[in-house]
């Protein structure tokens, strides 16, 4: 004989609470030396990025600490939150990357030493991914880890739409390579160079 025992809305709190209590909370780590590596920023910069690749960057580092101090030489730059890109906005883009959304993000360095970043979200999987953070419901910063790992063709359609939407660069401190994302040859070119070396 069956007996059916009919479930009060305490038992469904508490089956939830248990299922979900075994869902392992996945979380990412960067390291803080990649922070703003391979970041996206607004077109504006451009010209600033064109006149430092033309000149030696030992003469040009030398020259803007004497006369203007790396901080402000960064204070100069446009920065991402003028475009006001909301995060829902850059996470529903991000998603046809088909890689993970991660809200636990850790940053630090060494073996041990971690820090939880605010306001951080990333698409990855390792230690493959897409970051960016917000303030006050505003983008701040779009950033990459391996991003050479991610796949290719939906990541270049992915930076494509960004990049026309909003008008934005990638640039690539790394390579000290500067990418128009607006330029879908430019940007396919761009990731392939990962391959090349």
């Amino acid at each position: 004989m069956l007996i059916v025992k009919k479930m009060t809305l305490f038992d469904r709190f508490r089956i939830k609470k248990q299922i979900g209590s075994n869902k392992k909370t996945r979380s990412i780590f960067y390291h803080e030396d990649d922070f703003r590596q391979v970041e996206v920023i607004p077109i504006e910069n451009l010209s600033l990025l064109e006149a430092e690749s033309i000149e030696d960057n030992n003469l040009i580092n030398k020259e803007l600490n004497r006369s203007y101090g790396n901080a402000s030489y960064v204070l100069n730059k446009i920065g991402l939150n003028h475009r006001k890109i909301k995060p829902n906005d850059i996470e529903n883009m991000l998603s046809v990357l088909e890689l993970e959304k991660i809200s636990k993000v850790y940053t630090g360095y060494g073996q041990t030493y971690r820090v939880m970043r605010e306001n951080c979200v990333a698409f990855g999987k390792g230690y493959s991914a897409v970051f960016y953070d917000f303030t006050d419901n505003v983008v701040e910063h779009i950033w990459f880890t391996n991003h050479w790992s991610i796949n290719k063709e939906l990541l270049t359609k992915t930076l494509y739409k960004i990049g026309t939407k909003w008008d934005l660069l990638l640039q690539d401190w790394q390579l000290t390579i500067t990418v128009d994302l607006r330029d879908k040859n430019a940007l396919e070119k761009y990731l392939k160079t990962y391959d090349e070396s």
